[in-house]
């Protein structure tokens, strides 16, 4: 997988998977992101590489490799670099609600 297409799928499954935990742990008077704090950091740390090789598709980028990938069974000379790189981006994620009332609550 290409590194754009990693990091785009990565945020994306992320805001999903918030947005279905706020509809599901609602009824339980859960807060999942709550309305006044919604901003945080995706840290990425990947392992990628760049293979320079006789074979041409056509096709240029940086490649994400997870620990023990395979290696496809074409023939080919090449040279591959690999790199560890380590990032962060900043995501406003859904607001959630103001939470449970807990003004009526003693304790």
């Amino acid at each position: 997988m290409n590194l754009e297409d990693f990091v785009a799928e990565t945020l994306s499954q992320i805001v999903s998977g918030v947005k279905k935990a706020q509809k599901t742990t609602k009824s339980n008077d859960a807060v999942i992101v709550p309305y006044h704090s919604t901003g945080g950091n995706v840290d990425y740390d990947v392992a990628v590489t760049v293979v320079e090789g006789t074979e041409t598709s056509g096709k240029a980028g940086i490649s994400v490799w997870s620990i023990g990938a395979g290696v496809s069974g074409k023939s080919e000379s090449s040279t591959s670099t690999a790199s560890r790189i380590k990032f962060s981006i900043a995501v406003e994620l859904p607001q959630g609600n103001e939470g449970p009332d807990l003004s009526s609550h003693t304790g």
